[in-house]
């Protein structure tokens, strides 16, 4: 049995499509959030140390301080990219498990 490799994945990018919806929208918001969060901490530092609040030595350390924590925020998106990358495949390849299976003859997609 021949598969139709057009239609397989077309399948595949739909079901994919509908399965990363969520996730993707919820990474992008939590890394605008993030930036925007960056670029208040920096209007921030260069408004205190213009009123002579912080020295530069200070004004860099915030700076350097501001710049991990989004670092390590985007990091954990990391976490949420592979489990909604995990979720997408694995979904898109169960919409077409079944005619692999029968074309293949055995269990190649479990």
């Amino acid at each position: 049995m021949a598969l139709d490799f057009e239609d397989m994945g077309s399948r595949i990018i739909s079901q994919a499509t509908q399965i990363a919806g969520g996730s993707w929208k919820a990474m992008a918001t939590a890394a605008t959030v993030e930036f925007r969060g960056l670029a208040q901490r920096i209007a921030l530092i260069v408004e205190a140390y213009a009123n002579g609040e912080l020295s530069q030595v200070r004004a860099k350390a915030h700076l350097k301080n501001a710049r991990f924590h989004v670092i390590a925020t985007l990091a954990m998106l990391t976490v949420m990219t592979e489990a909604a990358l995990e979720k997408i495949v694995k979904g898109a390849l169960a919409i077409v498990k079944e005619s692999v299976n029968k074309a293949a003859g055995f269990a190649l997609l479990l």
